[in-house]
C-alpha cells in the first residue's frame, strides 16, 4: 500500500480540525462524505469519488471557511491521484490505461490541485516532471520556476528542483548555473555532481567531469552509473588502464547490465586491444543476445583478430536484426572479405537483386562488397541503384562520394556530400570530407574556404577537438583562405593527435602552411574496365 504525501498527511490531520456544520451550508453533508471517504481512500476510484464529493460540496455552497476547506481537500486528493498515476509512468508498471491517456489524466489532475492551491510546492515540482516526459520543455522549466520561487526557505528541496530545471534549460551556462547552485545549497547529494559532471563531459571538457564524479563517488561510493561515467571521462583523456577500472567496477556493481561490459569493449577497440574487446563483446552477449552494439563490436573485434569465419555470422546475425543499419552492413561485408566469400556472395546478391531491383538493402550490400575490392564503378552503379530505391539514408550518398572522390570525380562527390548534409547535418564524417574537398580541391570552381572553416569546425566541436584527421580539415581550411597562421596552429595539433600512420601526412600539409601554401589534393584511383561512373 502506498503511503501519502507529506501534503496529503498534513490534511488528514486538518480534517480532524474542520469546522462544524452550519444550517446555511447546503454542501456540508457532501463535504461531510468527502471528509470520511478520504480518511480511507488508497484506490484510484475511491480517490475519484472524493473528488466527485468535493466538487458537488463546492457547487451546492459553502461558507467562506468550509469553502476554503474543500477546496484544500480537493487540492490534495487530485494531487494525490495524479502521483498515483504518475508513479506508474515513471517506473513503467504496466496498467489498463495507455501510457499517453495516463499522462493527460496526471496532469489534468495536477492542473486542477494547482487551481485550489496554487502554493503546494510539490504539485509543480510533480507538474515539471509530467512535462518532461511530454516533451514539453518550456512548461516544466515554468513548473520548477515556481517551485524553487516557493522554496525559498527550503535549501534541501531547492537544490532539487534547480537540478531539475537544468535538465531542461537550453543553453548549457543556464545549465551550469542551476547546477552550480544546486551544488552550493546540497553539497552532500551527489545527483547534482553527477550532472554537472556529464555537463562537463558533453563539452569535451574531460578533466571537470573527472572531478566531480569523484567528488559524486565520495558521496555514494557503490554507483554503477557514476563509474561508467567516470570511465568515459577516463578514456576522453586516454587514460586507458584506469578507464579500464572504473568500467570494470561497473560491471561488478551492475552484473545483469550489459553497459558497462560494452563500455569497456569499446574502450578495448579504441586502445587496440581487439582480443579483450572480442571478450567483453561476448561477455555482454551473453547477458543480452541481441544486442546490436555488442555483435557488431564483437564482429569486428574478430575480423581485426584475423577471426573472419568465427565474425561473419555474428555480423549476420547483426544484419537480420537491422537490415539498414549502416555499421552492421559495412562490418558484414568486412567479415564478407576477410572470409573470401566475396565473389560468391556478389554473384548471389546479383541475382537477388534483377529479382528485386527496388530493395535498397540489397543494393547496398553490393555496393560495399564491390567497395572493398576496389571495383569503384560497379560500386557507384551500386550505390546510385541503392539511392534510386531509397533517398532518404544519408549513409548512401555519403559512401557514393567517398567513391567518387577516390575516382577523381569531385563535382560528383560534392553533390553528394551537399546531399548527405542536408539529410544529417550533424555526421561528422560527411561535414569533414565536405570542408575537405571545399578546402583543398584543384578545381577552383570547387572551392570555398569560409564555408569549409565553417563545416570543419562544426565537425571539430562535435567531436571535441579529439581527432587529427578533422584538426588537419580545420587547418587546410584556413590556410585556402590565406590565414596561414591560423592554419599553422590547427595543423600542429593535428601533427601532436595524430596517430602514426598520420604523422608523415600531416607533417607534410604543415610544411606546406608554413611555405604559406594551400594544401591540394585530388585522388584518381583507376576504374575497372568497363564502367563509367554515372552522374548523381
Amino acid at each position: 500500500m502506498r503511503m501519502p504525501s507529506l501534503l496529503v498527511a498534513g490534511l488528514l490531520f486538518g480534517l480532524l480540525l474542520a469546522p462544524p456544520a452550519r444550517a446555511e451550508n447546503e454542501g456540508r453533508p457532501d463535504l461531510d462524505q468527502a471528509i470520511e471517504a478520504k480518511l480511507g481512500a488508497e484506490t484510484l476510484v475511491q480517490l475519484g469519488k472524493v473528488i466527485e464529493l468535493c466538487e458537488s460540496a463546492l457547487e451546492k455552497g459553502l461558507d467562506d471557511a468550509n469553502t476554503e476547506f474543500c477546496k484544500k481537500l480537493l487540492s490534495a486528493t487530485l494531487y494525490q491521484r495524479a502521483e498515483a498515476i504518475s508513479s506508474t509512468l515513471f517506473d513503467g508498471t504496466p496498467v489498463g490505461m495507455p501510457p499517453r491517456q495516463r499522462l493527460r489524466v496526471a496532469v489534468n489532475d495536477l492542473e486542477r490541485s494547482l487551481e485550489c492551491d496554487p502554493g503546494q510546492v510539490e504539485g509543480h515540482l510533480l507538474m515539471g516532471k509530467l512535462q518532461i516526459v511530454s516533451g514539453d520543455a518550456n512548461r516544466a522549466r515554468k513548473a520548477f520556476d515556481e517551485a524553487i520561487r516557493l522554496l525559498a526557505d527550503n535549501d534541501a528541496m531547492r537544490a532539487e528542483a534547480l537540478r531539475m530545471r537544468a535538465g531542461v534549460q537550453e543553453k548549457l551556462d543556464t545549465r551550469l548555473a542551476d547546477l552550480n547552485e544546486s551544488i552550493r545549497l546540497a553539497a552532500d547529494d551527489p545527483k547534482s555532481f553527477i550532472d554537472r559532471g556529464q555537463v562537463y563531459l558533453s563539452q569535451g571538457k574531460a578533466e571537470e567531469a573527472l572531478a566531480d564524479f569523484d567528488a559524486a563517488l565520495k558521496l555514494d561510493a557503490d554507483e554503477s552509473d557514476v563509474q561508467d561515467a567516470r570511465g568515459m571521462a577516463l578514456e576522453t583523456l586516454k587514460r586507458w588502464d584506469d578507464a579500464r577500472a572504473a568500467f570494470t567496477r561497473a560491471a561488478e556493481l551492475s552484473p545483469d547490465s550489459p553497459l558497462p561490459l560494452l563500455q569497456r569493449a569499446r574502450l578495448n577497440v579504441l586502445a587496440g586491444d581487439h582480443e579483450a574487446a572480442a571478450e567483453d563483446a561476448a561477455a555482454a552477449l551473453r547477458i543480452d543476445p541481441d544486442n546490436l552494439f555488442g555483435l557488431l563490436v564483437r564482429a569486428q573485434s574478430l575480423v581485426l583478430c584475423d577471426k573472419a569465419e568465427e565474425a561473419l555470422p555474428v555480423a549476420e546475425r547483426a544484419l537480420q536484426l537491422q537490415p539498414d543499419s549502416d555499421n552492421a552492413v559495412q562490418v558484414w561485408a568486412l567479415a564478407i572479405a576477410k572470409c573470401g566469400k566475396t565473389d560468391q556472395t556478389i554473384h548471389e546478391l546479383t541475382a537477388a537483386a534483377e529479382n528485386n531491383p527496388g530493395d535498397a538493402v540489397v543494393w547496398t550490400q553490393l555496393a560495399l562488397l564491390y567497395s572493398t575490392q576496389r571495383r569503384l564503378g560497379k560500386a557507384i552503379e551500386a550505390f546510385t541503384a541503392a539511392i534510386k530505391a531509397d533517398n532518404t539514408r544519408p549513409f548512401l550518398y555519403r559512401m557514393r562520394a567517398d567513391a567518387y572522390l577516390s575516382v577523381g570525380e569531385q563535382k560528383a562527390a560534392l553533390t553528394d556530400y551537399e546531399a548527405a548534409v542536408q539529410l544529417e547535418p550533424d555526421d561528422t564524417s560527411v561535414l569533414n570530407n565536405l570542408a575537405w574537398l571545399l578546402a583543398t580541391s584543384p578545381e577552383e570552381e570547387l572551392r570555398d574556404g569560409r564555408r569549409a572553416i565553417k563545416l570543419a569546425t562544426k565537425a571539430g566541436e562535435l567531436t571535441h577537438h579529439q581527432q587529427a584527421h578533422i584538426l588537419s580539415t580545420i587547418a587546410a581550411a584556413y590556410a585556402e583562405t590565406g590565414d596561414f597562421a591560423t592554419a599553422r596552429q590547427w595543423s600542429e595539433k593535428a601533427v601532436e593527435q595524430g596517430d602514426e600512420s598520420l604523422k608523415e601526412q600531416l607533417r607534410k600539409e604543415l610544411a606546406s602552411y608554413e611555405d604559406e601554401k594551400p594544401w591540394r589534393e585530388k585522388q584518381s584511383e583507376p576504374m575497372e574496365p568497363g564502367t563509367e561512373p554515372p552522374t548523381p
